[in-house]
């Protein structure tokens, strides 16, 4: 048992360590080609970023046939990912974190609602869809979703008309400054590569421990799933999104949490494909739509957050934060209750 957490701390620590220079590369990656910090936050990093969920969710419907582990994992990454916006808002000082993101980023978070609700939708009818041979057919609406979420993102990623006074927004959104050390745009791509390359390594080896610690601990794979491999595979997310707030993009860390959580709901669509016993929300456990519910929730409160402007906070934290804090924790219970 204690070879089995060894493991499992050596493939965290791998994806913490890759996870630094993902962000670090894939801003250089953004800023040297002109793409700019919008595409890299809603794209470049959140799709490196999630990467664990990726490989993890493709071999535990693959390899070790534990579909409940894959769906598990990635509600409860995405779950996990909006609590890292609590520890932004408290790194944030007097100022809500929420003020200073672009409401332009109320469309990609509401993008990401409606996936998560197709996936609740999916699990909600479980029982109906045992009869199905094959996949829930809203898995097949999710990637065209999230083609037009990217689309419309990119497009309403400036500054939105609803904004009356520019000048104050422009004060507190600001791009940051350039680091005078900026990586060329070829070793930025080599080390890009190298960084995914050693998440997704990690990634691989991933269920398979958890699944030794679910069977060793005698706690379960939902628990498992929900909590322990929804924090690690959620650790590049963590790491990337602090660091991107610390160089001052603060609008890049935003949308690297939300891009990651509509890149997560695509990866249980290619899970759902993928997994052969037919629709992979049939074989979830009941508690996974728990999960979901809470997800969207929590999704539905950072809309209103980043529309209400200038909050007030209460023990270093808005009233979002305290929400999503408490979102988190409900979330916890229901899956420790329901296993």
């Amino acid at each position: 048992m204690i070879w089995l957490w060894g493991q499992f701390l050596l493939c965290a620590g791998v994806i913490v360590g890759a996870g630094v220079f993902l962000v670090k590369y894939g801003d250089a990656i953004a800023e040297r080609t002109g793409l700019g910090r919008l595409w890299a936050g809603a794209i470049l990093v959140a799709t490196a970023t999630s990467l664990p969920e990726l490989f993890t969710g493709v071999s535990s419907v693959l390899i070790f046939d534990a579909p409940d582990l894959a769906v598990g994992t990635l509600l409860g990454s995405c779950v996990v990912n909006l609590l890292i916006l609590v520890a932004l808002d408290a790194l944030s000082g007097r100022k809500s974190f929420f003020d200073g993101v672009n409401p332009a980023y109320i469309v990609e978070t509401a993008f990401a609602l409606v996936l998560v609700t197709i996936v609740a939708l999916g699990l909600f009818l479980a029982e109906e869809l045992r009869g199905f041979p094959w996949v829930w057919p809203g898995s097949l609406l999710v990637p065209v979703v999230y083609v037009f979420a990217v689309r419309v993102t990119m497009r309403e990623g400036r500054y939105p008309p609803f904004v009356q006074d520019l000048e104050t927004y422009r004060g507190s959104a600001a791009e940051p400054t350039l680091p005078r050390n900026l990586p060329t745009l070829k070793r930025a791509v080599l080390g890009y590569a190298a960084a995914a390359a050693l998440v997704i390594a990690a990634s691989l080896w991933l269920p398979g421990v958890a699944a030794g610690i679910a069977e060793g601990t005698g706690i379960g794979t939902t628990v498992v799933g929900g909590v322990l491999l929804a924090l690690t595979t959620s650790l590049p997310e963590i790491v990337t999104t602090v660091a991107a707030f610390r160089i001052g993009a603060a609008d890049m860390a935003f949308s690297n949490i939300i891009g990651s959580n509509l890149f997560n709901v695509v990866v249980l669509a290619v899970d759902d494909v993928l997994y052969l016993g037919g629709p992979i929300t049939s074989h979830a456990s009941p508690a996974q739509l728990a999960t979901a519910i809470i997800a969207m929730g929590m999704t539905a409160t950072v809309i209103v957050a980043l529309a209400v402007r200038k909050q007030r906070k209460f023990l270093g934290l808005s009233w979002a934060s305290l929400v999503l804090v408490g979102g988190f924790a409900l979330n916890v219970v229901c899956i420790s209750l329901l296993r």
